[in-house]
């Protein structure tokens, strides 16, 4: 038997053992974790990777909804990233279907109208029409998915929902805290010590200590690539909103304010919420007083945490793997973390014997495809905040300030010349690292883009120009399909009530 040793709970620590457990032959799985070291439990959302991850794990997204107080997701909804209180939605893959399917080769000439206009992509998206009416991307009747969608959970409810999944399943937990960790002589971790006396013995390991990157990066000293001169927001705040279960949004909201934005996220009873800043140019009594503002009361804060946006040069070192915030964390925006982390377990997981022997080969490539994707992430992340606000420091100075990605650097200079193709975002890829595939593709770039009036209008519409000579662009008939599909999706509330009763 191979003997697994998760070390750390949360939802990155059970995850890990329940995936574990499932695609590695002959293991057994035990996770350390202590009661009283507990568990951040801010992430409460994530992206559509999720819905197929938990399949593979065999649990079902209404587990998530009765078990966690699970919502749905449909996207992310911007608000006021310009400073004109106008909003923008990202939403998730649209484009999939049966008998209505959306013309997908109308999706470009349809956004690139759009931005010819000044306007974002909200009018020819369907994620957006959902989010608008509360509805969900699946199709009453048949239950059949019309999209990709995520979703959000009580991130506590969530791990202790994991926990009880993976003791059902022959898993074991430890309750205890690891004081000494002992190599063997090629510098593998053989086994831990804990503080109540017990010697537990490892093959291999999955460190999911969190902010506390007890093992990568404590243990190993583990090389960090810091992103702080590029994405500044180093302090979160959160708090919390009470709702009464009536009209819940399928969409998080990230709301821009003076020194960074609020995260705003719907589960069952409330919204999860906090406010990510840059605490060099604003103290924590003046981000108070700034929520105190927006809200029309003082929230209660029961704590703030520090963090520095950046990720672990390795993440897989001799015997062991770093999952979640043990592994780096960027910034909550885009809710990439659990993403993250499922690349990590689907990397190392399937290669299982590789992961046994340890072949240097895999070792690389895993790591190789990890600071690839963490750094596309960057990329993106950092072409939300080339807003026209201006009304702050933080703003003011963010593009000035803070290091620009090469990929948005090349983004930039092909933008100045002509309106960027679908093509153009391929070799993006290729002039930064010979890339093939990215966390985010040319219709992400097109929707927040659009929503930051990032790309030339006149450019747009010379672009336009050349679609239509070439191709018939039949609005009217894509909204008409995009009315219709809606007219056939659950609202959000409907469906959580039908899924927690089933």
């Amino acid at each position: 038997m191979l003997k697994c040793v998760v070390v750390g709970g949360g939802t990155a620590g059970w995850l890990s053992a329940l995936y574990a457990q499932k695609h590695i032959p002959y293991s057994d799985v035990t996770v350390i974790a202590s009661s009283e070291i507990g568990i951040l439990g801010a992430g409460e959302g994530t992206t559509p990777q999720i819905i197929s991850f938990l399949k593979e794990i065999d649990i079902s997204v209404g587990d998530v909804i009765k078990h966690a107080k699970g919502t749905f997701k449909n996207g992310i909804r911007f608000v006021n990233w310009n400073g004109d209180g106008k909003e923008y939605i990202h939403g998730f893959w649209d484009h999939c279907g049966s008998s209505t399917k959306l013309d997908f080769d109308n999706i470009v000439p349809l956004y690139t109208e759009c931005m010819a206009n000044d306007k974002n992509c909200d009018e020819v998206s369907l994620s957006h029409y959902l989010c608008n009416e509360n509805k969900v991307k699946i199709k009453k009747e048949t239950n059949e998915e019309y999209g990709w969608y995520a979703l959000h959970f009580d991130a506590n409810l969530l791990a202790k929902y994991l926990e009880s999944v993976a003791l059902s399943r022959g898993i074991k937990l430890i309750d205890d805290e690891v004081l000494t960790i002992n190599n063997n002589g090629t510098g593998n971790i053989k086994s831990f010590d804990l503080k109540s006396g017990l010697n537990v013995e490892a093959d291999f390991v999955f460190d999911c200590t969190g902010f506390k990157r007890l093992i990568i990066g404590k243990h190993y000293n583990t090389k960090w690539n810091s992103y702080k001169d590029t994405l500044p927001v180093n302090r979160a705040m959160p708090f919390f909103i009470e709702h009464d279960d009536t009209n819940i949004p399928p969409y998080t909201d990230a709301i821009a304010m003076k020194y960074g934005w609020v995260w705003k996220i719907p589960v069952q009873g409330r919204y999860g919420c906090g406010y990510v800043f840059d605490s060099s140019m604003v103290t924590d009594e003046e981000i108070v007083e700034e929520l105190t503002e927006y809200l029309g009361y003082k929230p209660t804060i029961p704590r703030v945490f520090s963090f520095e946006a950046g990720t672990y040069d390795k993440v897989w070192v001799k015997n062991c793997v770093a999952v979640g915030l043990s592994a780096g964390f960027i910034e909550p925006l885009e809710a990439t973390s659990i993403w993250v982390s499922i690349n990590i377990l689907k990397n190392v997981v399937s290669k299982a014997s590789d992961l046994i022997a340890q072949n240097s080969d895999a070792v690389a490539v895993c790591n190789e495809t990890m600071r690839d994707f963490n750094d596309d992430v960057l990329s993106f992340l950092y072409f939300h905040y080339m807003t026209k606000r201006d009304d702050s420091k933080f703003w003011k100075t963010f593009t000035t300030k803070n290091k620009i990605p090469a990929l948005i650097v090349k983004l930039m200079d092909i933008s100045k010349k002509s309106f960027p193709k679908t093509y153009d975002f391929t070799y993006l890829l290729r002039a930064i690292g010979n890339r093939k595939l990215t966390p985010f593709n040319h219709i992400s770039y097109y929707l927040v883009g659009s929503g930051i009036r990032f790309y030339n209008k006149q450019l747009a519409q010379g672009e336009l120009e050349s679609y239509r000579s070439i191709h018939t662009i039949d609005r009217p008939k894509f909204l008409e399909t995009i009315t219709t599909i809606s007219k056939d999706m659950y609202y959000h509330d409907d469906y959580i009530r039908m899924l927690k009763n089933d």
